[in-house]
């Protein structure tokens, strides 16, 4: 990554270098999101309706290589924009993991100024604690005063 950094947002954009973070649903690329959240161990069960619909509920990040104009990487948000974030569908596609992009998205999420006033912030990983570590994550304290509640998937009506 380009040592050139915003380290602010522009509106709905958020630029270091050659990539940009942008949440203008209008330039989300759906095939991109639709392959790659359907590889993951997270999201590859769910109906195509229904992933795309749990996009258009949340908020949206989408991660961009500039010279390309590709979109590489996403992120979703389930928020009420005052207490708490939930993290969610975070991805970087392959060919441009290790490069610090995964890193940026975090870093634009977290510094974005409607969730400046979220103090709870949330996520569920299986194998990339030390990652998110580097943002402030921990594992939840007292897991006995979480609850959840799983009901059977239904298909898109």
């Amino acid at each position: 990554m380009s040592t050139e950094t915003q380290t602010r947002w522009t509106g709905s954009t958020f630029r270091e270098g050659d990539f940009e973070v942008s949440t203008d649903r209008n330039r989300l690329d759906r095939a991109v999101i639709m392959n790659t959240l359907s590889e993951t161990y997270w999201a590859g069960d769910m109906a195509p309706e229904q992933l795309m619909e749990s996009v258009a509920n949340g908020l949206p990040f989408g991660l961009y290589h500039l010279p390309t104009g590709r979109q590489i990487g996403f992120t979703r948000l389930v928020t009420d924009m005052t207490r708490f974030a939930w993290v969610s569908d975070v991805f970087v596609i392959d060919s441009f993991k290790g490069q610090g992009c995964g890193k940026m998205l975090m870093r634009a999420i977290l510094s974005y100024p409607p969730l400046e006033k979220v103090y709870n912030w949330t996520l569920a990983t299986k194998d990339a604690h030390g990652f998110y570590e580097q943002f402030g994550f921990r594992l939840a304290e007292g897991k006995d005063a979480m609850m959840q509640l799983k009901r059977p998937k239904r298909p898109s009506l």
